[in-house]
């Protein structure tokens, strides 16, 4: 299944978007490297296989699942139906300011290749499978059992997966849509953005998937990236003749217009923009915090941007991956994924400039950045906060 438009508006930050994305040699997530008890043996790939026409060191093959949360849904973990054997997934990685493992709202985690088909993917409410890392979970077998959980009310289906994941790739595993109508009234989020035909009993929850190569090394003066858009909200929410626009540079340089280096115009749903390498000083320190992406929507012509949300180096690491920092962060061995999620409409800001105390910034208009072949560096303490590469 390919990633394809999601039924719901809300496809982008307040939801689950999975994606699934594991590396090579991973010691991350758990005995085998990573989060899960899947194994995989990765599969090979040319050295320059992945993002084209971007000059470089090659840095080989990469392989595994890294879960992206971007639908209209909780904190979740996944059950898959070929792996009754498996706990609920992740099984390790805590949550962002949290003691508990899950994936929150706006986040990823990484965890093992998947090397069967997983079947039928299952998206569990996290606080229905709460428990801490070191704590014994039940096997999604086991949950699975009416006895245990209750189907559209504590877990939904999200589709079928019929291909192994993360084996020869990284695969980016996209939960999109809207859970029921309860869990959307608890969000504060509207039937309405879910789309024609939402049932809020069943829900409109969808796995979709993409697979990631690994193309080139970033360096001290250079960052190869390239955008995945998830906002299904900022995309649908655009007036005709808008375009949406990211760029990256040096924010007191610009003003209120685009910034210096174009990272994407018009980014498509659900699927990889063209790559581009970004020019930059990673010596200077300072240079995390005054350099940053720009997401905009701008009329045809010379109109002035209708919305725009800043997001610097250092605040988009921040939310990747809250235990790194971010002068070794973007010096990964590999180029980096773009995960643009969000919503809109909700700002940090009132529209008199007040400041919005109930501003989450998992849910608003933000940028995840995910090395797609992680760092070959010692395992981290067992509790980590999610994100996608928590050394």
């Amino acid at each position: 299944m390919t990633l394809g438009r999601a039924t719901t508006a809300l496809a982008a930050t307040a939801a689950t978007v999975l994606a699934v994305v594991a590396c090579g040699d991973d010691s991350l997530f758990g005995a085998d490297g990573r989060d899960g008890a899947a194994g995989a043996d990765a599969g090979s790939q040319s050295p320059d296989a992945g993002l084209g026409g971007v000059d470089g060191e090659a840095v080989g093959s990469a392989s595994g699942v890294v879960i992206v949360h971007a639908a209209a849904f909780p904190a979740f973990r996944l059950c898959f139906e070929h792996y009754p054997e498996l706990p609920p997934q992740p099984d390790r990685v805590v949550m962002p300011e949290a003691n508990v493992v899950g994936v929150e709202v706006g986040s990823v985690v990484r965890i093992a290749p998947l090397t069967r088909p997983p079947g039928k993917v299952f998206v569990i409410a996290q606080r229905k499978v709460a428990a801490a890392p070191a704590e014994t979970t039940q096997s999604c077998g086991e949950l699975l059992d009416p006895a245990a959980l209750l189907a559209n009310s504590d877990y939904y289906e999200a589709g079928e997966l019929t291909t192994p994941l993360g084996v020869e790739n990284v695969s980016l595993l996209a939960i999109a849509g809207c859970g029921g109508l309860s869990y959307l009234n608890a969000l504060g989020v509207p039937a309405s953005d879910c789309g024609a035909g939402y049932d809020g009993v069943y829900g409109s929850l969808e796995a979709k998937t993409l697979a990631l190569l690994p193309s080139i090394v970033a360096t001290e003066r250079s960052l190869p990236v390239q955008i995945v858009h998830l906002s299904t909200l900022l995309d649908d929410s655009r007036a005709t003749g808008e375009r949406l626009e990211v760029t990256f540079g040096a924010f007191e340089d610009a003003g209120a217009g685009a910034l210096e280096q174009s990272v994407a115009v018009d980014p498509p749903l659900f699927d990889p923009s063209a790559p581009v390498t970004l020019s930059l000083d990673q010596t200077t320190e300072s240079m995390y915090g005054t350099h940053g992406f720009r997401i905009a929507r701008v009329p045809e012509g010379d109109g002035t941007a209708t919305f725009t949300f800043d997001q610097s180096l250092a605040e988009v690491q921040q939310l990747s991956s809250p235990r790194a920092v971010p002068t070794t962060y973007y010096l990964s061995a590999s180029n980096y994924v773009l995960l643009l999620l969000g919503d809109p409409r909700i700002a940090p800001t009132f529209a008199d400039g007040g400041t919005n105390p109930t501003f989450d910034r998992r849910r608003a208009v933000h940028l995840l950045a995910v090395p797609v072949k992680e760092p070959e560096e010692a395992a981290p303490p067992a509790a980590l906060d999610a994100g996608a590469d928590d050394r």
